[in-house]
């Protein structure tokens, strides 16, 4: 299966705006930058930094459970949290859940997770179209920092602004696949290449700046669904790089995800069946 025309596909030709308000979380409505806080520095850049956000002794008992799995991947499972309780910890701190609340503009539970070790090594892409699109904007992940992030290690990078360029839109990726290559689970990956390529043709027609971000051990950043980001290409090859990677969505707007349970914390997540693998 070729997954998609290869040729010469652009960024006008799979970016619109998102234009419905029900599609837009409150401050992407806005006209204008919040004049303090959080709100003024995800309405500007699209990413907010967190530093220090996360206790020592959460990330210890989470990477103690991670260490015991040889796959420097991580689980291949969507949805590990369901089944470990110290992803959970970290992943619903309330700090973390209140930042991402002020954001987004209400509740938002978790609903998926990257555990890796190493760089992702996904290349440029926005969030937006790969979830169903009455998500809109109503979504965020978050980059958390396990330990000291070294150069060579294929860092997490993005695109400050870019949340406010046109959005890809899964409808206008799908105009170059047949049916059959939409109903396919690996479309996503699949189209990566030319939606990465696209994305870098835009970089540098505007000019735009690609930000490395280098945390420390328990700084957290949180970005926009319509932010342009990878996680980058590690300079020395096998470098590890303790991260941990977690996707929020407003309550509200998944009906796709109808089973929510709450942490001990009173702090809301997405329940899923199906094995930790």
């Amino acid at each position: 299966m070729s997954f998609g025309k290869q040729h010469a596909i652009r960024w006008p030709d799979i970016t619109d705006r998102v234009r419905s308000k029900h599609l837009l979380a409150p401050i992407d409505r806005a006209a204008a930058a919040p004049k303090r806080g959080l709100a003024r520095e995800w309405w500007r850049h699209g990413a907010v930094r967190l530093p220090g956000l996360l206790p020592d002794g959460l990330i210890d008992a989470y990477t103690a459970v991670r260490a015991k799995h040889s796959d420097p991947g991580g689980w291949r499972s969507p949805s590990p949290y369901v089944h470990v309780k110290e992803l959970r910890d970290l992943c619903l701190h309330p700090p973390l859940m209140d930042a991402l609340r002020e954001l987004i503009g209400e509740p938002v539970g978790l609903h998926l997770n990257l555990t890796g070790w190493i760089s992702t090594e996904r290349d440029f892409h926005q969030d937006t179209y790969l979830n169903p699109a009455f998500v809109g904007t109503h979504y965020a992940a978050v980059w958390m920092a396990l330990e000291d992030i070294h150069p060579d290690s294929g860092p997490f990078q993005f695109v400050p602004g870019s949340h406010r360029w046109p959005a890809i839109r899964r409808h206008l990726v799908f105009q170059y696949l047949t049916p059959d290559e939409q109903d396919h689970p690996a479309w996503p990956s699949r189209t990566q290449g030319w939606v990465a390529s696209a994305c870098r043709e835009e970089i540098a027609r505007r000019r735009a700046k690609i930000e490395t971000y280098l945390p420390k051990r328990g700084d957290a950043l949180v970005w926009h669904s319509n932010l342009i980001h990878r996680g980058s290409p590690p300079r020395v090859p096998g470098t590890t790089r303790r991260a941990l990677i977690a996707h929020y969505s407003a309550l509200s707007k998944r009906p796709d995800m109808p089973i929510r349970r709450k942490h001990a914390n009173g702090e809301p997540y997405f329940y899923f069946e199906g094995p930790l693998e």
